[in-house]
């Protein structure tokens, strides 16, 4: 029996297995603005260089998502491929995504407390040093025993350092870890060489790997997760 879960956030618990890039483009998609796939990928790249040392400790999540569009904006703008006008719906790009996030949360909230029945609860992230003001804000912080945020710690995934002091802080052998992710290559490869159990939310990631051998299990959301490691006794 596994005695201990880790999971991944950005783009497991607050999407439900959709990749951050994907997730904001579907909102360019929806507000219609006349950006390439292409174009908008090369800005959220840049978006993501330029933030880690923009954003402090106490973002919550307005504050985090408006600084993401802000700088996806300036990359288009600075290649003439969005009116300087476009910053105006910033705000109202950033309240239809934090309304998603929390209606998906509110799904997750009550799979973690199904789950930490059963299991000790853990959560990597490769975020900017915030994760933990957005897990209070989001009412998720209460159901993990160990939080490690990338800017804190200072190790990012895929380095395996930052899931060995998640093992160490849970007190738990990684063949009794079950770790769940979005992320192929951040999440389950690094875990499954470090002999964990996986579990991967395949839906909508950055890349498609060449492979799954890694998965121990795939699953298409995270409400798939209750049948799978309690009601079949995993």
């Amino acid at each position: 029996m596994k005695k201990a879960l880790l999971f991944d956030y950005g783009g497991t618990l607050d999407t439900n297995g959709i990749h951050w890039s994907e997730f904001f483009w579907n909102v360019y998609k929806y507000f219609e603005l006349p950006i390439s796939k292409r174009d908008f990928k090369k800005a959220f790249v840049y978006s993501e260089r330029k933030i880690p040392s923009l954003i402090k400790t106490d973002f919550g999540l307005e504050k985090t998502y408006k600084t993401q569009l802000h700088y996806q904006f300036e990359y288009l703008e600075n290649k003439n491929l969005l009116s300087g006008f476009a910053f105006a719906i910033i705000n109202d790009m950033c309240k239809f995504c934090i309304s998603k996030v929390l209606n998906n949360i509110e799904t997750t909230k009550s799979i973690l407390s199904t789950l930490k029945e059963k299991y000790k609860l853990g959560l990597i992230s490769n975020y900017y040093g915030n994760v933990e003001t957005v897990l209070e804000e989001t009412d998720l912080i209460k159901y993990f025993n160990v939080i490690a945020d990338s800017a804190i710690v200072g190790f990012r995934k895929p380095d395996k350092k930052i899931f060995e002091l998640a093992f160490d802080k849970l007190k738990v052998e990684p063949k009794n870890i079950t770790v769940i992710g979005d992320s192929y290559k951040n999440d389950i490869t690094p875990a499954k060489e470090l002999g964990c159990s996986t579990i991967w939310i395949n839906v909508a990631g950055w890349d498609v790997p060449s492979h799954s051998d890694n998965a121990d299990f795939t699953i298409k959301s995270i409400e798939q997760l209750t049948e799978l490691l309690i009601n079949n006794g995993n």
